[in-house]
């Protein structure tokens, strides 16, 4: 017998925000998984010249990360400026889907 009740799955899409909670102005782009996002994230301060002990903090700083609802609508999950979400060494953790 199927369950009373199921919820559609619902494909999820991350992007960048900037401090003013708009889509970032230079990483304005949608992706898959928030792992990718982080990915291109990584990539993009690394093609700057960023070394790697700052990165976590340049992440934090400048990137906030969005997540589009069942509905369609974005979700924040993070602000830019939050730093103590990142950790020092190890991936980049982000926060879980409620």
């Amino acid at each position: 017998m199927p369950p009373l009740f199921s919820a559609p799955e619902v494909r999820r899409i991350y992007r960048f925000v900037d401090r003013s909670g708009q889509p970032h102005p230079i990483l304005d782009d949608q992706f898959e998984s928030l792992d990718a996002a982080w990915e291109a994230a990584q990539a993009w301060l690394e093609d700057r010249g960023l070394c790697a002990e700052a990165m976590p903090a340049a992440l934090a700083e400048e990137f906030g990360i969005e997540v589009t609802t069942a509905n369609g609508h974005w979700r924040t999950l993070r602000h830019p400026g939050q730093r103590f979400l990142l950790a020092s060494s190890g991936p980049l953790p982000h926060p879980p889907l409620a």
